[in-house]
């Protein structure tokens, strides 16, 4: 009788000891940080993917730009974050130390740089005042554009503003262009600003940008079953958006509120979401074994920034090749098999 009492407890306290396990194999909370952006995340946190596929509580915290995003993710604050090309390859010249595991969109239209109706070409902004949030993407497009066109720096006052900053700026009249992105984008063009030039234009001329989804190590270490499941509820988001564009039109009004469907639609055709096959391609992430064209993306922009002095090391294709995790999507894809 004691034995058989003995083998109860024992097989009890082994159940406790594997729930117990399992339970600390679930974080209480996952925390996103993302952008005013019109990508897959805006789907995925409408329909409460990451949810469903997790089974826990998500926070979603919205950021003016990378750079905040970058900051946040040093703190600790977030396990993923949303960043563009240049404040990750900052964040990786800095020793910032986050993994990026896929690409969350390709930039268009949906960034441009929009101007007063006297300024009808590049050299036309010296002498003018510029915005853009400082480390983002389209700060860097904003320097390249004007380094390719010759334009003496010297002679165009730039100044740091978050997107509904520099729309409120215009408005009032103390700037004269911001290369900014959507929905602020097109409330400045619909207060008589015009379009001189797209990211979409800037990536024909060599400078195509992007935006990386980053997640903590720590966190990708402990719960790798999280990342892939993170992942799975990013991609169903993306085909979401590719099979039902009316439907995504009305979420994107939703999230970003101050749009009409007309404006959503707009965004959405200037954004590009890529699908597991074509994130796993040479010409992005590549392949756990064979780093793809998006380490040469960080490495060449890393050129650039160091160049204008914006940091104070490039970044090595190593250290790139090194920032680049695509192994997850890799489980996830092969689990699709």
């Amino acid at each position: 009788m004691k034995r058989t009492l003995c083998i109860t407890l024992l097989a009890a306290a082994l159940m406790l000891i594997s729930t117990l396990a399992l339970a600390e194999e679930k974080p209480k909370q996952v925390t996103i940080g993302y952008l005013s952006l019109v990508n897959g995340q805006l789907i995925a946190k409408n329909l409460k993917y990451h949810e469903k596929e997790m089974g826990v509580p998500i926070k979603w915290v919205l950021f003016n730009s990378g750079r905040d995003v970058n900051t946040a993710m040093a703190s600790g604050s977030l396990d993923f974050g949303n960043v563009g090309l240049p404040p990750a390859t900052i964040g990786i010249a800095g020793g910032l130390k986050y993994w990026g595991i896929m690409n969350a969109n390709i930039l268009g239209a949906v960034e441009s740089l929009v101007v007063r109706p006297g300024i009808n070409s590049l050299k036309d902004l010296e002498g003018k005042t510029v915005v853009a949030p400082f480390g983002s993407t389209t700060h860097y497009l904003l320097l390249r554009a004007l380094n390719d066109a010759k334009v003496d720096l010297a002679k165009v006052k730039i100044l740091d503003m978050a997107p509904g900053e520099a729309m409120a700026a215009y408005i009032r009249g103390d700037i004269d262009a911001a290369y900014i992105w959507e929905p602020s984008l097109g409330k400045i063009v619909s207060q008589g600003g015009k379009i001189l030039l797209t990211s979409a234009e800037m990536g024909k001329q060599g400078a195509l940008t992007w935006d990386v989804i980053t997640v903590q190590p720590e966190f990708a270490r402990k719960y790798p079953e999280f990342v892939k499941k993170f992942i799975k509820s990013e991609l169903r988001a993306i085909d979401y958006w590719k099979k039902n564009p009316g439907e995504s039109v009305k979420i994107v009004v939703q999230e970003l509120g101050g749009v009409s469907e007309e404006e959503a639609h707009r965004m959405m055709a200037g954004t590009t979401l890529l699908d597991i096959s074509e994130q796993l391609a040479p010409s992005c992430l590549g392949s756990s074994s064979k780093k793809g064209q998006s380490a040469n993306d960080i490495v060449a922009v890393g050129d650039f920034l160091l160049g204008q002095g914006r940091i104070k090391k490039g970044v090595s294709l190593e250290a790139a090749q090194d920032f680049l995790h695509p192994e997850y999507m890799e489980a996830v894809k092969a689990e699709m098999k």
